[in-house]
C-alpha cells in the first residue's frame, strides 16, 4: 500500500506524463524546480526538471517575467543578471563566470573602512566595492587603517588570505 508521499508522486509523475507538464507552465522557474525536487522517483524527477528545460527553451517561463528566452525568434542573448565582480566574487551568489574568464590570484587595494563585529573578527570594505569578513580569530590582529593597502591572495581548498602590512595573514571570505 503506498504512503502518502508515494501517492503524491506517483500522482504528479501521472499528471506529468499524460498532459506533457503544462502543469509546471505555473509560477515562476523557482517554484517550478522546487516541485520536481520533491519528486521521490529519479525517473519522474528526471522527466520533471526535462520538462522544466524544455518549457524554458520554449519561452514557457520567461513569459511570465517579460524575460528573452534562449532562443527566442529575435535572436537576442539571454538577460545577465547583475552580480559582485572582481577578485573572491565567486564567494558572493551570483551567476556563473563565462568559460575562459581568469580572474587574477591575487589583488592589492586600499581600505576605506574596518569594523569589529564584536568577536575580535574585522569585516573590511574595499576601496573596489568589494567588502570581505575575518573566518578565524587572530590574537594581536591589527585592522587596517582607511587608505592602507591589503593584499587578498587566494588560499588552499577555495579559501582567501588578507595580509595587512607585515603581519602574518588572515583568512577572509567575501561578503559582497
Amino acid at each position: 500500500m503506498p504512503t502518502g508521499r508515494s501517492t503524491m508522486t506517483l500522482a504528479l509523475a501521472a499528471a506529468l506524463a499524460a498532459t506533457g507538464a503544462p502543469a509546471l507552465a505555473q509560477g515562476n522557474l523557482g517554484d517550478q524546480l522546487q516541485v520536481c525536487a520533491r519528486i521521490g522517483s529519479k525517473s519522474a524527477r528526471l522527466e520533471c526538471y526535462d520538462s522544466v528545460a524544455s518549457a524554458a527553451r520554449q519561452g514557457g517561463a520567461a513569459a511570465g517575467s517579460g524575460a528573452v528566452a534562449p532562443g527566442d525568434s529575435q535572436g537576442a542573448p539571454p538577460p545577465v543578471a547583475a552580480g559582485p565582480t572582481g577578485f573572491g566574487a565567486e564567494q558572493v551568489a551570483r551567476p556563473a563566470v563565462p568559460p575562459g574568464a581568469a580572474e587574477p590570484g591575487e589583488v592589492e587595494v586600499a581600505v576605506v573602512s574596518a569594523r569589529d563585529n564584536g568577536l575580535d573578527m574585522w569585516q573590511f570594505s574595499l576601496a573596489d566595492g568589494a567588502v570581505w569578513r575575518m573566518t578565524e580569530r587572530v590574537a594581536n590582529f591589527r585592522p587596517p587603517a582607511p587608505d592602507e593597502r591589503v593584499r587578498i591572495r587566494r588560499g588552499a581548498l577555495g579559501s582567501y588570505l588578507m595580509r595587512v602590512g607585515q603581519q602574518a595573514s588572515v583568512r577572509v571570505e567575501r561578503v559582497r
